[in-house]
């Protein structure tokens, strides 16, 4: 057994047996060009393999889904239930526990008994299509969209690279109309009278926490998770590396670029500094709550209905604070670009999509900021002419 390489393509070389007992040899493309990067991962590869063939627990389709032997190790299209796909399907996915949880919850209430007894093969566009159908008008078109046609044609695809069925059947199903983020912010009005409000009525620990969280952007989840140890004192930095799952664990931030450093300035770190003299030495959280436990989603809601209330504000949930933090700074006129990084979205095009109508110019569609600035260029232009 051994890799070596034919043209540019690197190959792996061993022998298996097939279901039915028989010995053969097998001579399997790793798809990789042959460089000196790609042949160091094809022999980590061939030497798990090895490993995998002295222990008996080789899968020939774990590796070489669609290798020249792959036919003999496929079950039959007819025998496999989607059930029983399902789970194989999800054990081997990659996903946050969160994640996991969520489409196994999904798949109970709603993917399951529609699906689940069926064999792949029978699985067709136009039954997927008639049960997404009985979906709308009982849930948003995001939450079909995202939680349950989305791992449903994931797993379907799978078994169609897999070579279980034939066909994928979600190939022409389009996502359902979605309607926009509900953004629903605090005005600086309504900011101000909120902090002026808890600090009228002693509850320095809370301002303190509203104070930090309007000035930073973070998601409900990130706030409750926030340690000492990713408070950067010297930097001005607040390191954004967990957050808190609404099952009460921690886990990695919503995507990858939620991993990331935000900018606290002399006013936030002066709260932090505060909030540090409160519970700096009790646990490694920055919040907690009157029992000195971390902040839970559960709780931070039933808290922040009642500050809203004791400010007498319209209640809205507290992811709002986030939305807060991106249309006042915008309609403060910062860079866009700086507000799309603090808030952790992949680029600037995702703010602006989601908060154009905050942006004061944006407001204007009657060409009056480009009058005004060709009154200035003009008026500069005269300037100069008269003191030549």
């Amino acid at each position: 057994m051994a890799v070596r390489a034919r043209g540019k393509i690197l190959y792996i070389n061993f022998r298996c047996y097939l279901p039915d007992g028989r010995r053969v040899r097998c001579d399997e493309s790793t798809g990789l060009t042959d460089n000196k990067k790609n042949r160091k991962a094809a022999e980590a590869k061939d030497r798990a393999i090895k490993y995998h063939l002295r222990a008996g627990t080789f899968d020939y389709l774990t590796y070489f889904p669609d290798g020249s032997k792959a036919k003999y190790f496929k079950k039959p299209t007819s025998d496999l239930l989607f059930s029983d796909w399902w789970n194989q399907w999800l054990d081997e996915k990659t996903i946050r526990p969160n994640t996991a949880r969520g489409w196994n919850s999904t798949y109970r209430v709603h993917i399951g008994p529609q699906f689940g007894h069926r064999p792949l093969s029978e699985i067709t566009e136009h039954e997927i299509l008639v049960f997404r159908k009985t979906l709308e008008g009982r849930l948003q078109g995001s939450t079909i969209n995202d939680k349950i046609i989305k791992p449903l044609c994931m797993a379907l695809y799978r078994a169609f690279k897999r070579g279980l069925i034939d066909a994928y059947p979600c190939e022409e199903i389009g996502r359902l109309d979605e309607l926009p983020v509900d953004i629903n912010p605090l005005n600086f009005g309504e900011l101000a009278n909120l902090l002026d409000t808890l600090k009228k009525k002693n509850r320095p620990a809370e301002h303190d926490l509203i104070f930090i969280w309007s000035r930073t952007g973070l998601r409900p989840g990130e706030l409750c998770a926030l340690e000492w140890k990713h408070v950067d004192y010297f930097n001005a930095k607040l390191m954004i590396r967990q957050t808190m799952l609404p099952s009460g664990s921690v886990g990695p931030p919503k995507t990858k670029h939620s991993i990331r450093d935000v900018d606290i300035r002399p006013e936030v770190s002066d709260a932090f500094t505060r909030q540090e003299q409160r519970t700096g030495l009790m646990d490694s959280y920055v919040f907690l709550t009157a029992r000195n436990n971390p902040y839970s989603d559960p709780y931070l809601r039933k808290r922040f209905r009642f500050w809203l209330r004791l400010a007498g504000l319209s209640y809205r949930p507290p992811k709002q604070i986030r939305h807060t933090f991106a249309t006042l700074h915008l309609a403060a006129g910062e860079n866009i670009g700086w507000v799309s990084r603090m808030l952790g979205h992949a680029s600037p095009k995702i703010t602006w999509d989601r908060y154009y109508r905050f942006i004061p110019n944006l407001t204007r569609d009657d060409g009056s900021a480009f009058e005004t600035e060709i009154k200035k260029q003009k008026g500069s232009k005269q300037v100069a002419t008269k003191n030549k």
